[in-house]
Order: structure tokens, then sequence, then C-alpha cells
């Protein structure tokens, strides 16, 4: 009794122990992960699960979208998610259903065909505890724990081996030094997830151009990235060049995982069906798709600079016209060899498009592989006792020519009928553009008209200059722009081109007549901010000119309309990278250090080799843009002030900025200073070091009261391996230039303004070497923003902050 007892107790315990790998996202060291059993993400975005095709025999391991939340989603595309995004032996199935994945006693992470190992995914051996984790981004991760149950570091990762799917999150590139590459290969058919023949990548030589391969040879490019964009093609992706590696990533903005999930996949046709929040596009080719004819390509495969598909010469005119026959008959065709990889369908199809002497194609294989070619018709040939098989007979050239005069005399009718419906809807457009400025303008008139010549000249702006940019270059001039360019550029201020909306009001996109995109930031009627924040914003970028300074273009002043147009920055601000959790994986410590460089020239530049002194009293994460090649820029000088060549610092009655970021002296007395402008910098040199906002411990009522607090506990007890960000790795030993930086940043916000250092000893201290010691901080300012406005003082009323994932962020926020 007692035994049966025990053997019904661990039965039980089996069985849980059996499904705790299952129920959740996580499989142990030495547990096992069987057919029948998932691991599910945090949010059952993802799950991760052995299967087969029907009528098949071979298993896989593979990752799927959860039909959970596929499930009444109006973005579903079947395309992209009706299949696996991910698989683990797709050159290794398993036969029968006796596959298991499993992590060993070494850390290694294989799958097992029975008893014996029939795929090692991980050869990396450790000691240390490991665990294999499968992510919401639909990322698995095999991972080195510490005891305390945080990640030490990454040992494997599905993202670095991608299939034909690429998510958000994942890289497509190389890395320079290890020769590592991050491409999507094809599937051989629709139920053979084998790799094909088609690769989607960045050319090795090239390394801002995406290509298609087809068995080692281009037949599509991307044409070359430009100014956050492709020549040709929209595809949603941003582009990272570090001194390691050059890669894309995905950059699908503010979707939400629980109803879309953005994906790029490539077919076994060469077609790439990209999935993306706004809309759904396809890339299609020659010599795959008959339908893609109407597509830009080029016969000089020579020059691969250009985007489109690159042709080489077909005998038949670009008719690739078949007719499907089922029929049975022998193997008299010629039979390829498959010594450089098995023939898809679409290789087959390919092949005899581009043989002048190809009748006919067939696969020689039932699972649809394997290729047959036939220079004389296969269908007058004697039938065998073979089981039928699709071939594909081409077209006889009657049959070509009677199709195409079918096509030119349409074409004499549909292109006439089509100019004249042209004519009508550019009419009816021209038409309604004039209209609608007609009602917009008078409707822009909210208050006491300003005296439009009066405040030109203020801002030293000479109104008959209207020439063209080359002008303004050469007199350091600012463009003034009419009312009518300005939303022509915008689509007439659309919500489509909104990027974004802060103190001085909305920020949008536009795209000017000579094709130049830039940033219009236009001055919202609610807004607190007005004349005076417009004029000095106006009057003080345009005076400075340094790379780390955002450029402005010129400014918009008509119908009480006051607008300010900015160079477009196309990877956004800090921020939206910093305080990202997959977002920041692209800043890595040299990107950040490059980040912080360009900063601290900036501030420099105003504090002391412009031509104005300048103190920005505004320097935060999202005031810092960043380039196509990441390269910041200072932004958003609405509050900023002009210093006189002998004045240090200044008092004002009106505190205006973003709390967590003041210095102690400004919130309290209204005190400011370029020590305020360190103080701010001190602060954000923490938050790139620690990748955490300043104001993120608030919610902690037994906790540090804000980063500049934890990281001083941590430095005190010399304990600063906690806190650099742990995006970048193992940072049990950290980089002694990261030490320098921190304890640079220690000194920028000391509570005194008198013991912080300059900007220029700043540089003098980040550039000294190991031997030139730094002065030890002292306590910092330990505060969370003003408890109460002193009486004396107008403090004026926070307001709610508006986080969004804009494209740009040109921004006058008031404190919050």
């Amino acid at each position: 009794m007692w035994s049966n007892g025990l053997f019904l107790t661990l039965f039980t315990l089996s069985l849980l122990l059996g499904q705790s790998c299952c129920a959740t996202d996580t499989l142990l060291q030495g547990q096992y992960l069987k057919d029948g059993k998932e691991l599910n993400s945090p949010f059952s975005i993802f799950k991760l699960k052995f299967f087969n095709f029907k009528n098949s025999s071979s298993w896989y391991l593979g990752i799927w979208y959860n039909n959970f939340y596929l499930s009444g989603n109006k973005k579903y595309d079947g395309d992209i998610y009706d299949r696996a995004v991910w698989i683990a032996n797709r050159n290794n199935p398993i036969l029968g259903r006796s596959g298991s994945l499993t992590v060993d006693s070494l850390g290694r992470l294989s799958i097992l065909r029975g008893a014996s190992s029939l795929l090692e995914l991980s050869s990396t051996e450790t000691t240390g505890n490991t665990t294999l984790k499968l992510l919401d981004s639909g990322n698995l991760q095999l991972q080195e724990m510490d005891s305390d149950g945080s990640m030490r570091r990454i040992l494997w990762q599905s993202f670095d081996y991608p299939t034909d799917t690429f998510l958000p999150g994942m890289k497509l590139g190389f890395n320079v030094k290890t020769g590592k590459r991050w491409e999507l290969t094809s599937w051989l058919g629709d139920t053979l997830p084998a790799s094909g023949s088609l690769v989607f990548g960045m050319d090795a030589n090239i390394p801002n151009l995406l290509t298609i391969s087809w068995r080692g040879n281009m037949y599509w490019a991307s044409g070359l990235w430009f100014k956050g964009r492709f020549s040709l093609e929209e595809l949603p992706l941003t582009f990272i060049s570090t001194e390691t590696e050059h890669y894309f990533m995905y950059s699908s903005e503010q979707y939400d995982a629980q109803t879309f999930f953005p994906a790029i996949m490539i077919d076994q046709q060469g077609n790439l069906h990209i999935n993306r929040l706004d809309k759904r596009l396809h890339v299609r080719c020659p010599p795959f798709t008959e339908e893609s004819n109407w597509k830009c390509y080029r016969q000089d495969t020579r020059d691969c600079l250009y985007a489109g598909c690159i042709v080489p010469y077909d005998p038949y005119g670009l008719s690739y016209s078949f007719r499907e026959t089922i029929s049975a008959f022998s193997s008299n065709g010629f039979v390829l060899s498959e010594t450089g990889g098995r023939f898809s369908s679409a290789d087959c199809h390919a092949i005899c498009m581009l043989n002048s002497s190809c009748l006919a194609y067939a696969s020689t294989k039932l699972d649809g592989t394997g290729c047959e070619i036939w220079n004389s018709d296969p269908t007058n040939k004697k039938s065998s006792s073979q089981s039928p098989r699709t071939i594909y007979i081409r077209l006889k050239e009657n049959e070509k020519a009677a199709t195409w005069l079918v096509v030119v005399a349409s074409l004499f009718l549909i292109i006439p009928l089509t100019w004249f419906i042209i004519y009508l809807v550019l009419r009816k457009f021209k038409i309604k553009v004039i209209g609608c400025i007609r009602r917009r303008l008078p409707t822009l008139r909210v208050g006491p008209t300003i005296d439009q010549e009066m405040l030109l000249r203020e801002l030293g702006i000479d109104r008959s200059r209207r020439g063209k940019r080359s002008a303004r270059k050469n007199n350091n001039e600012l463009q003034i722009f009419s009312f009518e360019s300005v939303a022509l550029a915008t689509d007439f201020f659309s919500d489509g081109n909104k990027l974004g909306e802060g103190g001085f009001g909305p920020v949008y996109k536009g795209k000017l007549t000579d094709g130049e995109e830039v940033a219009i930031k236009r001055l919202s009627l609610a807004s607190g901010q007005g004349l005076v924040e417009f004029k000095n914003e106006a009057m003080l970028i345009a005076k400075l000119q340094h790379t780390n300074l955002v450029q402005l273009l010129g400014c918009c002043v008509e119908k009480d309309e006051k607008m300010l147009i900015y160079e477009y920055m196309p990877n956004k601000s800090l921020d939206y990278f910093l305080f990202d959790p997959l977002r920041k994986n692209v800043l890595d410590w040299t990107l950040r250090f490059r980040i912080m460089e360009g900063i601290i020239q900036g501030l420099l530049y105003l504090h002391k080799y412009s031509r104005l002194k300048v103190i920005h009293r505004d320097i935060k994460a999202s005031n810092i843009l960043l380039d196509e090649d990441m390269n910041p820029k200072i932004s958003d000088f609405g509050m900023a002030r002009i210093f006189g060549a002998q004045e240090s610092k200044a008092n004002t009655k009106r505190v205006a900025g973003t709390f967590g970021y003041m210095s102690p002296e400004y919130f309290r007395e209204g005190l400011f200073s370029a020590k305020s402008d360190v103080f701010s910098f001190g602060v954000l040199m923490l938050e790139i070091i620690c990748g955490r906002k300043n104001n993120s411990f608030h919610h902690d009522s037994e906790g540090p009261l804000n980063l500049i607090v934890h990281v001083w506990n941590l430095f005190r007890e010399n304990r600063i391996s906690e806190v650099v960000d742990p995006s970048w790795g193992d940072p049990a030993v950290p980089n002694p230039q990261v030490l320098r930086c921190l304890q640079v940043a220690l000194l920028c916000v000391q509570e005194s303004a008198e013991e912080r250092p300059s900007m220029l000893d700043v540089v003098s201290m980040i550039y000294s070497d190991g031997n030139n010691a730094l002065c030890l901080p002292k306590e910092p300012a330990f505060y969370d923003g003003p408890r109460r406005s002193s009486p004396e003082m107008d403090v004026e009323p926070q307001e709610v902050e508006n986080v969004s994932a804009n494209r740009v962020t040109i921004t006058v926020m008031e404190a919050r």
C-alpha cells in the first residue's frame, strides 16, 4: 500500500514537472520540451512547439504567432502569420514524433531524436545555471543566470539565426570583425521549410544596400539608403552602422503587440511580404512572377546602385506565359543536377524562362522539388504508368501574338480614356486645393493681428529675400516660407504627417517642392508660449552654426501663423532609443559615448566658442535629436538665454523647464548660469550610462529619490557594476571609460554650482588618461522637484507630459 502511494505521488509530481516547462515561457536546465507541449511567451504572443505539415512524417521545432491573439485582428495577413516565423531544424527534420528539446547539464541547447542528439543549437559550455526563455518579441534566448535569478549573459538567441521572417529587434546585415551575417533565406516549398535559393540581406560591398539574390546572382536591389529611406521601396527599416556592425532593424512605430504584429517575409517566388501598421507592401520582381513586369528594372547587371529588378536578356520579350497540364508521361526531358542545392518549383520556372529552347518544365519529386525541362512538347510523347504530374508548357508564338494583339487593342481604347479621367481628377483637385486654402486663411485669425513687417524686421529678415536655399546659406539668413507652401508641404497639416506635440505646439513632417524633408513646428493657439519664445528661437538658432546643433532652415509669419522650419532628423530623439527595452539594444557603449561627445561639443560651443554666449536651460534626452548616422544634435532653444561677454549668471521669476533636469539654484531661487546646463548634462550622462530616467524611482517610497541618489549610493559603496545598463551584456568589470564618465557625471550634479566643472573642464576630464585622477565627488543634489513655489517667484503650473514615439522631437516643454 505504501509503495503504491509513493508511486502515485511520484507519478503526480512527474506530471507537474513535465507541464511546468510548457505552462510558462521558460525551459529549465534538465527539462524536456516534447511533441504536444509548448512554451508560451509572457503575454502569449508567441509559442514554441513541434509541428509537421499535413500528410508529412517530418517534424520541426518552430516559433509561431499565437492563434489567440491572431483571432479578430484587422491587420491579419495570412501570408505571414499562417506559418512558423522561425524554425530551428529547417534542414534537419525529425522522422516521427520522437523529437525533444533540452538544455543539458553543461548549458548546451540541443534537439534530440529519441535518446540521441540530432542538432546542437548552442555549443557553448558553462558551469552556471542556464535557462531557455521565449520572449514576447519572438526571440528565443538561452540565458546564463546569476544566483539571485537575474540574467548574467545571453549564450545563444534565435534572432542571430533568422529563417525567412524578419521581426522587430532582429538585425539584417553583417559583423565586420567576425563575418557573421544576418539574412533571410526562403523556404524550398510551401510545405518544405528547408533553405531555398533566395536570400534577402545586405550587400557585402555596399553596407547601405539591400539585395535579393537567386543562387548567388543578384536580381533585385533596394537602391541606396539616403536620408532615412531607400530610393525605391518604402521598407520600414532603420539603418545602424558602427565600427563592428552594419545592419538594418525593423522600425515600426507605435504598434500594439496585442492587436498588430509587424513582420517581413520572403517567399519561395522571391516576393517580400511586408506588414506594417499603416499598410501592407509587396515587393515583386521578375523572373519569378509574371504580374510584376510593371516594376522598374534594368538589364545592366553591373549597375547595382540603382533600385529595381535586374533581368537578363529574354528572347521572348518578357512574355512569361505558361499553361498548366496534368499528364502522365515518361521522364524524357533533361533532369537538372542538384549539386548546388535542391531546386524548388520557382527555380525550375526561372530556369525555363531564361532558356530560349525550354518549352516546358515540371518537378521530379512528389514534394514539388527537382527540375526537369523539355526542349520539345512533352505531351506528344507516349504516356507511361507513372502517376500524373503537373507540367507547365510555354505558350506558342501564335498564342503569344494573339495575346499581344488583344493587349495592344485594349491599350488604344484605355489610354485616351485614362488621360481624360486624369484630367478631370486633376482639375477637381486643383479647385479643391485653391478653395481649401481660401477657406483656411480667414479661420487662422484667433487674436489681435500681429504686425508682420515689424516682426520680420525684429528677426533681421529681409522680406524680399524669398530666394533659393543657396542664397540663405551664403548670407546666413533665414528663408521666409509662405503659408501656402508650408500647407502643401504638410498636406494641409494632416494628422498623418503629425510627428508629435510639445509646449510650443504640434510638429509636422513636410516635403518641400525640391524634395527636401523638413520638420515644421507650428505655434499652437492653446500654447502658453508666444512671440517671445518664437523670436528667441528664430533669432538665436539662426546665428548658431555647429554640427551638433539642429539647423533652422526658415520660418513662416503670416495671418497670425508662426512656424519654424527645421532640418528633418530621421532617427527621432535620444529618449526614443534610450528608454525603450528593445530599441536600447542598438545603443552599445561606443555609440553612447559618441552621443555624449557630440552633446559636450554642442554645449561647449554654446557656452564658450559661439558668437553669443548661450544658456540652453532645457537639456534633456528628448531634446537631443539623432540624424541618419546617429549623430546627436541639440534642439529646442525656446527657453535659451543670451549672456553678455562679462555676464556669468542671471535671475528670473518665471521658472520653466523639466523637473529632474533643473539645477537646485534654478528652481529654488530662479538663478541660472552655464553651470545650470552642466547640471542638466550630468543628469543626462547618468541616464545614458544607466539606461533609466532620472525620475523613474518616484513611485518607490522606500527606494532612492531619483537616479542621482541611486547612482551616488552605489558609487559610495563601490558597486559600480550595478549602475551600468544591463543591456550591454556582462557588467562585472565596467570599462574604465565608463567609470570615468560616471564620476564626471556625479561632479556635474553637485549641489553647489561653484563645485561643478565647466564644459571645458568636462572635456579635459573625459579625455584625460588614467594617470590623471579625478576629484572625488561630494554628496550630490538630492531633490525630486520643488515642493512648493517661493512667494516671490512665478512658477508656471505643472503640465501633463505628452509622450509619443515621434519621428522627430523639437519641443518646448514647460515644467511638469
